[in-house]
């Protein structure tokens, strides 16, 4: 790959954005003619999966506000949900927080993502189309992009998408909603792996390998590819608690010696 064209601010893509506001990227997405609670949230959801709002942070209400042109009735709406899923915390008289990245919940997530995901993929394998094919391929082509260009933010939006497509195709909208509700921690954690060396590209290899399976139409294959997949963040989550222990929850390097000890 090429020397990167963009980068984030940092080894991981955190920035100070915690404590001056949103980055412009995520300011000019608001549309003024649907539910701003539900925009908000997913513009906040993204800001701290991608590490712009950084764990440990201050969120600083009155700009953000100021920054999406709303009242504070649709942020405080959304902050709940986001507590709800552990990304923020509250702390009376003091603010709101942007939560350490809990292990537990990184593995809830990904147990998840193990029982729903690989019977998902077989599910999708065994009713391939070739208009699905091409739609795959198109999103591919689109990670190829964005890994070449290391745009970091956009290739964890694609990679969504990818997984998205195929919950969607092999089962329904409702089994991602599901596992998406369930991979908030684990969504971080993902997310702080991509500035790795040669990350992107071992991703974007093992898509194109799940990929394969489906067009093979052999379930097992394609239920390999993503179980090898999926299970990635076992090799690269305790260099990520070394490098940024401050992103983590003080029991992180515990949790994570008795979660791979029982596996």
């Amino acid at each position: 790959m090429a020397r990167p064209k963009k980068k984030d601010p940092d080894a991981h893509g955190s920035t100070d954005a915690g404590i001056l506001g949103l980055p412009d990227q995520l300011v000019n997405l608001i549309d003024p003619a649907l539910p701003k609670t539900s925009q908000v949230y997913a513009i906040m959801r993204r800001a701290i999966v991608n590490l712009h709002l950084a764990p440990g942070s201050n969120v600083n209400e009155k700009l953000i506000c100021d920054q999406l042109g709303i009242s504070r009735t649709p942020l405080r709406e959304a902050i709940l949900q986001l507590q709800s899923e552990n990304l923020v915390l509250i702390i009376p008289n003091s603010g709101t927080f942007v939560s350490k990245i809990d292990l537990q919940s990184v593995f809830d997530g990904q147990l998840v993502r193990d029982a729903l995901e690989l019977k998902v993929v077989r599910l999708a394998a065994s009713r391939m189309t070739p208009q699905f094919e091409r739609a795959l391929d198109f999103n591919l082509h689109q990670q190829k992009r964005m890994a070449a260009d290391f745009d970091y933010d956009e290739f964890y939006l694609l990679d969504e998408a990818f997984h998205a497509m195929i919950c969607e195709f092999g089962a329904s909208a409702y089994i991602w909603k599901i596992i998406n509700g369930a991979k908030a921690q684990l969504d971080r954690v993902r997310r702080m792996s991509y500035p790795l060396v040669s990350h992107l590209d071992l991703v974007l290899n093992e898509h194109i390998a799940v990929v394969d399976g489906l067009k093979q139409r052999e379930p097992e294959v394609a239920a390999a590819a993503m179980k090898i997949h999926i299970d990635r963040v076992f090799t690269v989550i305790r260099r990520l608690i070394t490098e940024r222990r401050d992103y983590f929850a003080a029991d992180a390097s515990e949790l994570l010696d008795g979660f791979v000890n029982s596996r």
